[in-house]
C-alpha cells in the first residue's frame, strides 16, 4: 500500500507556491491555516480523515475565492478606457483567469501590444500592458484600478525617449 499522506502534503505545497502569488492577504491566511492542518495530519492516523476533510473544504474556499477575485476583475476593467490628457485608449476586451487579459491600444490608430495581464497584489487591482510596435517598443503602462474614482492610475514608461509620466484612465 502506497502511504498517501506524503503525496498529499506535496501536492499542496506544490499548489501552495504555484498560486500565492494571485492572492490576497485573506488567502494566504487561509494556506497558513491549512499548513498548520497538514502538520497535525502527519501526528495521528484519526486525526488524518478530519484534517483531510478540512483539507479539502479549504481548498474549495480558496478555489472559489480566486474565482471571485477573477470575476470581480472583469466586472471592473472590461470596456474603453480613455487616457484624461489626450485620445490614448485602453480596450480591455476580456479579463481572463490566471491573469490573462485580452487588451487594444490606441494612439488613436491601433498600436500593437507585446504582452497584457491583471493581478490581485495588497488588495489592489493592477494591470499592464506592453506595447510592441514602431515607435513603442516596450513601452509599458502599469496600472491600478481605483474603485472609488473607477479609474486606472499608474505610469507610462515611454521605451524610445527612456522617460516615465504619471497616467491615468
Amino acid at each position: 500500500m502506497v502511504p498517501l499522506l506524503p503525496l498529499v502534503k506535496q501536492t499542496v505545497s506544490e499548489y501552495q507556491m504555484k498560486v500565492i502569488s494571485n492572492f490576497s492577504m485573506k488567502n494566504i491566511f487561509l494556506l497558513t491555516k491549512l499548513n498548520n492542518i497538514m502538520r497535525l495530519m502527519i501526528k495521528t492516523p484519526k486525526k488524518l480523515i478530519i484534517g483531510a476533510s478540512v483539507l479539502v473544504i479549504l481548498l474549495l474556499v480558496i478555489y472559489f475565492s480566486f474565482l471571485n477575485n477573477s470575476n470581480q476583475a472583469q466586472q471592473q476593467l472590461e470596456g474603453m478606457w480613455l487616457r484624461s490628457d489626450g485620445t490614448y485608449k485602453i480596450e480591455i476586451e476580456k479579463v481572463q483567469d490566471e491573469g490573462k487579459l485580452v487588451a487594444a491600444y490606441f494612439n488613436p490608430n491601433p498600436i500593437n501590444i507585446g504582452r497584457s495581464g491583471w493581478r490581485i497584489q495588497n488588495e489592489e487591482l493592477q494591470i499592464y500592458i506592453e506595447l510592441q510596435d514602431e515607435n513603442y517598443p516596450g513601452s509599458i503602462y502599469q496600472l491600478t484600478y481605483d474603485n472609488e474614482s473607477d479609474m486606472l492610475w499608474g505610469t507610462y514608461y515611454q521605451a524610445v525617449s527612456k522617460q516615465t509620466f504619471e497616467v491615468n484612465f
